[in-house]
C-alpha cells in the first residue's frame, strides 16, 4: 500500500468535513480541516501539505481567491495539487476553477473512488 498523503481540506460545511476526514482517515490519510479560504492560505503557508481539497464557495474567501493566493506563494506550497470541491459542476465552474489554478475537479456529493483516484499518483513515497 502507498504511503499516506498529508492532505488539508477547506470545507465550511461541518458533515462534509467529518465525512471526508473519515473516509481520508480511513483510508490512512493523514488530514487537517479548516473552515474557509482565508485559513487555508494561512496555514499553507506554515504546513507543508501534499494535496489541498478546497471547497468553492465558502465564506470568508472562497476556494478561487484561496487558490490564486496559495499560487503567489512561495515554493514548495504554491506547487501543491489543489482539488476543487463544489455542488456546482456546470463547464463554468470547472474553468473557473482551472483558471484559478486548482489541478482537478469533483462535484459533490463527492465519489470517494474518484478523489482516491486522483490521491493515488500524489501520496508520499
Amino acid at each position: 500500500m502507498p504511503s499516506p498523503a498529508k492532505i488539508l481540506v477547506a470545507e465550511d460545511n461541518a458533515v462534509n468535513a467529518r465525512l471526508i476526514v473519515a473516509m481520508l482517515e480511513r483510508d490512512g490519510h493523514e488530514v487537517t480541516v479548516v473552515s474557509d479560504g482565508e485559513k487555508a492560505v494561512a496555514i499553507s503557508r506554515i504546513e507543508h501539505f501534499d494535496v489541498i481539497l478546497m471547497d468553492v464557495n465558502m465564506p470568508e474567501m472562497g476556494g478561487l481567491e484561496a487558490t490564486r493566493r496559495i499560487r503567489d506563494g512561495a515554493a514548495p506550497m504554491r506547487d501543491v495539487t489543489i482539488i476543487a470541491l463544489t455542488a456546482d459542476d456546470d463547464g463554468a465552474t470547472q474553468r473557473d476553477c482551472i483558471e484559478a489554478g486548482m489541478n482537478a475537479f469533483l462535484s459533490k456529493p463527492i465519489d470517494m473512488k474518484e478523489l482516491f483516484k486522483l490521491l493515488t499518483p500524489r501520496k508520499r513515497a
